[in-house]
C-alpha cells in the first residue's frame, strides 16, 4: 500500500461531498498509522468543517483519551493543499500543527492558498503528489483560478443528424431515461445553469435538481439558475419561476414592469447588448466576480451559437439518440460560424459511452 493507494481512499471520500460542498470544493482525507487507516474525513457542506479536521475528529471520537498516541507518528493524505488563510472557518495549517504528523501527503496543490509552504516552515515533511485525479476532481475550481473565470459546459441532446429542437412543438425528449437522468449529475455539479427565455416558453423545463439520492442532502443546494431574456417577454406561469432556488433574470432592462408576486428568491442582472441580443462576453466578466466556478448551458441553438462563435464553451457534452429526425427538427447549433465539433482541430473527444439506448460524448476545447 503506496501513496496512490491511499490518495485513492480519500478522493473516494471527497466524492461523498462532490454536490453538497459546492459552491466549495470537494476534498478528502485519510490519517494512517502502520499502513492502516485510523480516521476519515471530508468536506461535507459549503462553510462546514474542512476534511482535514473531520478525520482529525474521527480519530478522537475512536480513541478518547488515547488519540495524541494515534495521531503522533502518522501520516494525513488530503486531496487538496490545506488551507492557511482564515475564511467560513479556521487556517487547516494552524490545527495541523498541534499534532505530531510523520508525514503530510498532498493531493493537488491549492493555488488560492499558502499551506504546504507554512508547514514546511514548520518542520513537517510535506509531499504533493499532482495526482491527476485529485486535479480532475476540482477541475472547476482550479481553471477559475487561473483565467478568472467559470468553466462552461454545453450541453446538447440531439438526433443521429445533429437536430435538436422539434419544428411542431409536438414532441419534447430526444434522448432516453437513462440519458436524462444523467443530466441531472450535471446539474448537481454545476454552480449555475444558463438558459434563453425561448427555452423556458416553448419546452417549459424547470432546470433544477430533481434526483432524490442527492436532494435529500440538507447541505446540497439548488445551481442557481439564469436566463437571458433582454426584453423579458417570459411566461411567469412556467415552471422554471415556480421549482425553488434562486432565479436570476440576464436583461437590460432596469427593472420588471410586470411580475406576478408569487414568484420567490428572484433577481435581475443588468447587461448590456451586443446588437443582437444580451453579450455573453459582458456577462461573463459579470459573472467572473461571483462565487462561481461552473455554468452549465443548457439552450437552445441560438443562445448556444452566441457563446460558441465568441469561443465562450470550454466543454461540450453530446447525448445523441439513434434517430434520425431530419426536417422534423433544426439543427442544434444557430451560431453564425461552421463548426465542425466532431472533426475539428479545436477540440478533443475526451470521453464517449453507451447510455442505455444514446451515446454520450464529451468534446473538450484544446
Amino acid at each position: 500500500m503506496n501513496d496512490s493507494y491511499f490518495i485513492s481512499k480519500a478522493l473516494s471520500l471527497a466524492n461523498k461531498g462532490k454536490y453538497s460542498s459546492k459552491p466549495g470544493v470537494a476534498v478528502g482525507c485519510v490519517i494512517v498509522k502502520n499502513k492502516k487507516i485510523i480516521g476519515k474525513g471530508f468536506y461535507s457542506e459549503y462553510g462546514g468543517r474542512h476534511a482535514e479536521i473531520n478525520a482529525i475528529n474521527d480519530v478522537k471520537n475512536k480513541y478518547k483519551g488515547k488519540y495524541l498516541s494515534y495521531l503522533s507518528g502518522s501520516e494525513i493524505f488530503v486531496t487538496l493543499e490545506p488551507c492557511s488563510k482564515k475564511g467560513k472557518t479556521g487556517a487547516c495549517t494552524k490545527e495541523l500543527i498541534k499534532y505530531d504528523f510523520k508525514r503530510i501527503i498532498v493531493g493537488a496543490k491549492d493555488p488560492t492558498q499558502n499551506g504546504i509552504t507554512k508547514l514546511k516552515n514548520e518542520g513537517y515533511k510535506v509531499d504533493l503528489l499532482n495526482d491527476p485525479k485529485s486535479i480532475e476532481l476540482n477541475k472547476d475550481f482550479f481553471y477559475k483560478s487561473e483565467f478568472k473565470r467559470p468553466y462552461i459546459r454545453a450541453k446538447i441532446a440531439m438526433s443521429a443528424d445533429q437536430k435538436s429542437v422539434f419544428v411542431s412543438g409536438k414532441r419534447k425528449w430526444i434522448t432516453g431515461t437513462s440519458a436524462r437522468k444523467d443530466v441531472q449529475l450535471l446539474r448537481a455539479d454545476s454552480d449555475v445553469i444558463l438558459t434563453g427565455a425561448g427555452t423556458i416558453n416553448i419546452d417549459k423545463p424547470s432546470l433544477n435538481v430533481r434526483l432524490k439520492k442527492i436532494t435529500c442532502d440538507k447541505s446540497f443546494f439548488q445551481p442557481q439558475r439564469f436566463i437571458f431574456s433582454n426584453n423579458l417577454e417570459l411566461d411567469w406561469s412556467a415552471p422554471f419561476f415556480e421549482a425553488p432556488g434562486k432565479k436570476v433574470i440576464v436583461t437590460s432592462k432596469k427593472r420588471i414592469s410586470k411580475m406576478p408576486l408569487k414568484i420567490k428568491d428572484m433577481s435581475l442582472m443588468h447587461c448590456p447588448t451586443d446588437g443582437n441580443g444580451i453579450d455573453p462576453e459582458k456577462f461573463l466578466k459579470k459573472i467572473s466576480k461571483l462565487n462561481f466556478s461552473s455554468i452549465l448551458l443548457e439552450s437552445g441553438p441560438k443562445l448556444l451559437g452566441a457563446f460558441g462563435d465568441r469561443n465562450l464553451i470550454d466543454e461540450y457534452i453530446f447525448y445523441i439518440s439513434p434517430e434520425r429526425l431530419k426536417n422534423k427538427a433544426l439543427h442544434f447549433y444557430g451560431g453564425e460560424k461552421k463548426i465542425n465539433f466532431f472533426d475539428s482541430k479545436q477540440f478533443v473527444i475526451v470521453h464517449q459511452s453507451k447510455i442505455g439506448k444514446d451515446k454520450k460524448m464529451i468534446l473538450r476545447k484544446k
